[in-house]
């Protein structure tokens, strides 16, 4: 009968263990020292989210750049201790003086060992990345083709102008949409979601990456206007229909606002606005505070329950804002589907953003709420709008708070009635 060598198979064992401890040590080191010295924050926005579709997990763009940011923080420390790690684990093979001797021999032909290593991985990558690339191209001809009817044209053999000259007779579309077909920019008079650092017609890709746009909601469909130190002329949104008042889409599962317009919270900065007219909008509330106006006209709507609090101020002159050359012109979209509307002061602590008109006119909103704070404005104007919800009136759905003021009020022939919020794709209770 074959004896069991207990010493020698507790000895493999901890071989192994101690290569595992190696492996982990010395891999997780260099990984944690390379990235370290080389911060790659614009490669990781590149390529971020990922997404482990086996684990059903996402890493999103905001859990690394933390540990990015974190690193870059305390640099000498992740650099000192990434490097005890590599030593450690090498440290855990050098167990006899023999395996000490041939450690300087394992250094010097390690450069060598090193390229070969490189190398082989470089070749393995490339192919990969090749052959990544060529499936990537093939997809996205595909998709092209099957979306456009001008592109699937093409794809068949025939030139641009028979392509185009075919959609017009046969009424599919004019010339103008095959040729926006192929270029399309995402800009706000396009109805583009994004974010915008007014008066910029073209979304920010400043802002977009600071706040991970799109990176950890790939899905988010927000229009978000961030305003600054340029005063702007007029910001003009109107026929738009906003979260669940159209098919498939809803507000943001983190948000509650709809429809918000709002200076800093916390801190001096204010939203200054010449004239802001809001009009034939629907929401499923609407509340006003910590505005102060010169003077407030609230007509001609309709509310499933009304709290309007006319509290007098005589301290805000009936203001218009003004610029000179450097004053930006005009934002304006017509038409489009958002999840919802942020207008805002951006990283403005003490100066106020300021907007001479602005207009939100035939919005449809529903499935969150319509909010107007921390704004000083010359004369606000709200009228033949619908709010309400729950067709209960004793919930009152059109507030303006107490701490909304005004040296001039006029408030006449609003209603309450029951009302429901706009059921999908976009349709208005009578």
């Amino acid at each position: 009968m074959k004896k069991l060598n207990l010493k020698s198979k507790l000895k493999k064992a901890a071989n192994v263990l101690a290569g595992i401890f190696t492996f982990a040590t010395v891999a997780g080191g260099i990984s944690a020292l390379a990235t370290t010295v080389v911060n790659p924050v614009n490669l990781w926005w590149s390529i971020a989210p990922v997404e482990i579709a086996y684990f059903n997990y996402v890493i999103t763009y905001t859990m690394v750049i933390e540990y990015l940011e974190f690193l870059q923080t305390y640099y000498w420390y992740s650099v000192g201790a990434s490097s005890g790690a590599i030593v450690l684990g090498l440290a855990a093979q050098i167990r006899s003086i023999a395996g000490l001797k041939k450690v300087p021999m394992a250094i010097v032909r390690s450069p060598i060992t090193l390229y070969q290593d490189v190398k082989n991985f470089r070749d393995w990558l490339f192919n990969k990345i090749e052959h990544l690339n060529s499936e990537s191209a093939k997809w996205r001809r595909f998709f092209t083709v099957m979306k456009s009817p001008y592109s699937m044209l093409r794809a068949f053999g025939l030139n641009p102008q028979m392509a185009v000259g075919l959609l017009a007779v046969g009424g599919t579309a004019g010339t103008a949409v095959a040729v926006n077909e192929i270029v399309v920019e995402r800009s706000f008079s396009n109805g583009s979601p994004g974010i915008y650092a007014a008066p910029s017609e073209f979304p920010s890709e400043t802002l977009e990456k600071e706040m991970a746009w799109r990176k950890d909601n790939p899905d988010d469909n927000t229009l978000r206007i961030v305003l600054g130190n340029t005063p702007v002329e007029e910001i003009n949104i109107s026929n738009v229909s906003i979260g669940e008042a159209y098919t498939g889409s809803t507000v943001p599962s983190d948000k509650a606002e709809a429809i918000l317009i709002e200076g800093k919270s916390g801190t001096t900065a204010r939203l200054e606005i010449g004239e802001l007219l809001f009009e034939r909008n629907t929401c499923k509330t609407l509340t006003l505070s910590d505005v102060t106006a010169h003077k407030v006209v609230i007509k001609e709507n309709i509310a499933d329950g009304l709290s309007i609090s006319q509290t007098l101020t005589s301290t805000l002159r009936n203001l218009r804002v003004s610029g000179g050359n450097f004053m930006a012109d005009l934002l304006q979209t017509e038409g489009g589907t958002y999840d919802r509307i942020w207008l805002d002061t951006g990283n403005l602590t003490n100066t106020n953003a300021k907007i001479n008109k602005l207009v939100l006119s035939n919005i449809v909103s529903s499935g969150g709420t319509c909010v107007i704070r921390q704004a000083d404005i010359g004369e606000l104007t709200i009228q033949f709008s619908q709010i309400g919800h729950d067709s209960n009136l004793t919930t009152k759905e059109f507030t303006v708070q107490s701490t909304t003021l005004a040296s001039i009020w006029e408030v006449n022939n609003n209603y309450e009635v029951l009302l429901s919020e706009p059921t999908p794709p976009g349709g208005v209770s009578p």
